[in-house]
């Protein structure tokens, strides 16, 4: 385009000495236009391209993050943070044994993975579909309730409220009765040390190294199970673990008992959760934080009825159909679980009476260094997470049943 311009000043300036020529200079023109509109619209092609890039990295920063509940994986799945991990691909590319170790942060079958003979493998999908498609999974959120810290060691040592004394008054006696020059009134809390060990929850699966390597589908299968079953064990190691062997000791083995002397026979489920709520507070002074119900037994509460004839006679109590709602009673969160035995219940100071410590975020590995899986073209995968459970005050939490608290 430079030379264009050139061509066209010598023209003009033969112009001013007389020796123009029209026809020329009408050429030149037409080829100093055209070659300014193509370099014109190859800016604007430019421009388009760069607005282009740009919005996709915008589109990218606010699209929802991806991962579970609880574990945020950034813009990556479960199974891509695995499956694009240098470990993976020096398993697949370089034959390493193992992967070595992936964090995927926190959050059983017995059957190997292996791809089906023939068409229509399941693990192994044709272009019509990608992945594997799983049942829906409800979100576990025992961990949501109660505060979560890190620990460095295998060990938590911590204070355990045993008894308090709540002396506290005005400054009385003195003579003559005025208050002053005399002791005041004396409380007293009682401790001792306890501890919560570390416990490793894992569970692994075998595949075969053909599935290794759909990466897409052994991303999806990662995504939907693997981590979903190591969490649905957490959720009952929190709620039911017996604090023997390498359990952890749950919330219902060290809660109170349910004290049935405020109970009748005709309480309701609603009204035996907030006679619990009030002995939370009555007898630990920490407001209760959270209800925990099995699926089932949240059920029966939603369709509790008005009864008689009036107006109101068969309208919900509790729920409208129309509406999903938040699922709450007494204005406290409600957990419906399948780790929670049916027929009983928790209901406690989540947020201040106990508290998780992760020692090892969730991780993933896969190696071929199990029995003879190196000749049979098979790995192992296995998922595991290490934490401890500290309870500061076991009359926090108080457990029953249902009917009457029983």
């Amino acid at each position: 385009m430079l030379g264009k311009f050139l061509s066209l000043f010598l023209f003009v300036l033969a112009d001013e000495r007389g020796e123009l020529d029209l026809t020329a200079l009408s050429s030149e023109l037409k080829a100093f236009t055209g070659e300014a509109k193509a370099t014109l619209q190859k800016i604007l092609d430019d421009d388009n391209e760069t607005r282009n890039r740009l919005l996709c990295i915008e589109q990218k920063m606010v699209a929802p993050r991806g991962g579970f509940a609880g574990g945020d994986f950034g813009s990556e799945s479960l199974g891509a943070l695995v499956t694009q991990s240098e470990g993976f691909k020096a398993m697949l590319e370089r034959g390493a044994k193992s992967t070595g170790t992936i964090p995927v942060r926190s959050f059983h079958t017995k059957t190997a993975v292996v791809n089906a003979t023939g068409s229509g493998q399941p693990l192994v999908a044709a272009d019509r579909l990608s992945g594997i498609i799983t049942t829906a999974q409800p979100r576990l959120t025992i961990r949501d309730l109660l505060p979560s810290g890190r620990t460095n060691s295998n060990l938590v040592e911590f204070a355990k409220e045993l008894a308090v004394t709540n002396n506290a008054g005005p400054q009385t006696g003195g003579s003559p009765n005025s208050g002053e020059n005399v002791s005041k009134p004396e409380s007293a809390i009682t401790y001792e040390l306890d501890s919560a060990k570390v416990e490793t929850i894992a569970h692994w699966i075998p595949a075969s190294r053909q599935v290794v390597s759909d990466s897409q589908s052994f991303a999806n299968y990662i995504n939907g199970r693997m981590l979903y079953l190591l969490k649905s064990e957490e959720e009952n190691e929190l709620l039911n673990g017996s604090g023997s062997g390498n359990h952890l000791n749950g919330l219902i083995t060290q809660a109170d008992t349910f004290d049935t002397a405020y109970s009748n026979a005709t309480d309701t489920y609603i009204d035996v959760l907030r006679k619990a709520i009030g002995q939370v507070y009555r007898v630990s002074r920490f407001a209760a934080s959270g209800i925990v119900v099995n699926v089932d037994d949240w059920q029966t509460i939603q369709l509790i009825k008005e009864t008689g004839s009036g107006i109101s006679s068969g309208q919900y109590i509790f729920s409208s159909p129309q509406a999903a709602g938040v699922p709450q009673l007494w204005g406290l969160p409600v957990v419906e679980t399948h780790a929670m035995a049916a027929g009983q219940f928790l209901v406690g100071a989540f947020n201040v009476g106990a508290q998780i410590w992760d020692r090892e975020d969730a991780t993933v590995e896969v190696s071929r260094e199990h029995a003879s899986f190196f000749i049979q073209n098979m790995v192992a995968v296995l998922c595991e997470e290490r934490l401890a459970l500290s309870v500061y005050r076991p009359s926090a939490f108080v457990y029953g049943g249902f009917p009457y608290g029983s």
